[in-house]
């Protein structure tokens, strides 16, 4: 169990605050890699809330192996994005802060989890359509700090 489920065995469905770690990862030659989730069909980049008492970086990279099968290293900070509210499919209410990195390195065999239906990487000019809108923000902003064309996302 995590944090987020023993809590919501108290509070049901009601509004709750959480902190996540995401990460976008990026590979000059295959390009960001997303995930398509199995709660709403949409793709997004790998991440996850922190359990209680987890540092940022150490739940990222718990995230990442759990939804990817990736182990990532040098995470590098990129922003933080609060006040993302997202009511999921099952009526649980959240109101997230992303603290979102960029990966460049990483190995491993890639995976998916239950958490998703499919993980695929995209090129730069040819991210899929249905993107998670809490994360345009922050892609944006890596496209254009990388000099790629943001109006993609």
């Amino acid at each position: 169990m995590s944090y987020i489920s023993d809590l919501r065995k108290l509070v049901g469905h009601q509004p709750l605050m959480a902190t996540a770690a995401v990460c976008i990862i990026y590979d000059k030659e295959k390009g960001l890699l997303f995930e398509k989730r199995t709660d709403n069909g949409q793709w997004c980049v790998p991440g996850g809330a922190l359990e209680l008492g987890e540092d940022a970086e150490a739940g990222l990279a718990r995230e990442v192996k759990e939804e990817t099968n990736l182990d990532i290293y040098e995470p590098r900070f990129l922003t933080v994005k609060a006040n993302i509210h997202l009511v999921y499919p099952n009526q649980d209410e959240m109101y997230y802060t992303d603290i979102v990195y960029v990966v460049t390195k990483y190995g491993g065999e890639l995976r998916h989890d239950s958490e998703s239906v499919d993980l695929k990487w995209f090129a730069l000019d040819a991210l899929p359509d249905n993107i998670m809108p809490t994360q345009i923000d922050y892609l944006r902003m890596f496209l254009e700090e990388i000099g790629a064309d943001p109006a993609f996302v």
